[in-house]
């Protein structure tokens, strides 16, 4: 060993212990913000009130929401222009193409405190694209809220409907929670039940979301 890398070794010993710290430090920083940004996924049939909750946790919280409905009439002609001609019947809830509007439409909304979504994703096409998005924006892993009320109550809140539109929205919504459950296997899926009072679900959810802020690092953004 010549005399000066005996004197330049320190020197980098020192630098290197002094790098690894600072990157664990940086990596637990980014860690302890997303913890506090959840993405919640609001599931429940037509009728269980995610709209309204998902207000709610808006006003609350300050949560951004985007639901299907929202990805679907902001761009229609995108949907429009991406169906295939010999594919019919398809859903546009369940169309890839919602991932181009859904990539807009985050790129303009504030999701500094937190993601509500209804609705969206409905298929692992939709749930990867999410993913690498809400990554992307250092957002947490997916709080998963289950509005639960059976079928026949869903379908009396909506009895106003189109009776065939009514069947088709519950095959969605088994279809949808399905889905979440095979693909979110190790995510936090509570169930609340959604035949209580709108004040008396919201209180439950609210707690839920309490308890996943109030679990984030010490230091996390508020």
């Amino acid at each position: 060993m010549t005399t000066m890398t005996r004197q330049l070794l320190p020197l980098l010993l020192a630098a290197c212990s002094c790098l690894g710290p600072a990157q664990s430090r940086d990596r637990q920083g980014a860690e302890q913000e997303a913890s506090s940004r959840p993405v919640i996924v609001l599931i429940g049939p037509a009728g269980a009130g995610k709209s309204t909750q998902a207000e709610f946790l808006k006003k609350k919280y300050g949560f951004a929401v985007i639901s299907a409905e929202q990805l679907i009439e902001a761009d229609p002609a995108l949907l429009a222009r991406s169906k295939q001609p010999e594919i019919h019947g398809v859903d546009p809830r369940t169309d890839p193409a919602l991932n181009k509007i859904f990539a807009k439409v985050i790129e303009k909304t504030d999701t500094s405190k937190g993601l509500v979504l209804d609705g969206y994703p409905a298929t692992k096409d939709h749930a990867d694209f999410l993913a690498a998005r809400a990554k992307e924006r250092g957002l947490s892993r997916h709080l998963v809220i289950h509005l639960l009320i059976p079928d026949d109550a869903a379908r009396q809140r909506i009895k106003d409907r189109i009776p065939a539109k009514v069947e088709q929205a519950l095959k969605d919504y088994h279809r949808e929670l399905d889905f979440v459950k095979l693909y979110y296997p190790d995510a936090d899926i509570h169930e609340i039940d959604g035949t209580a009072t709108p004040d008396a679900v919201s209180k439950a959810i609210a707690a839920l979301v309490d308890a996943r802020l109030k679990s984030a690092p010490k230091g996390a953004a508020k």
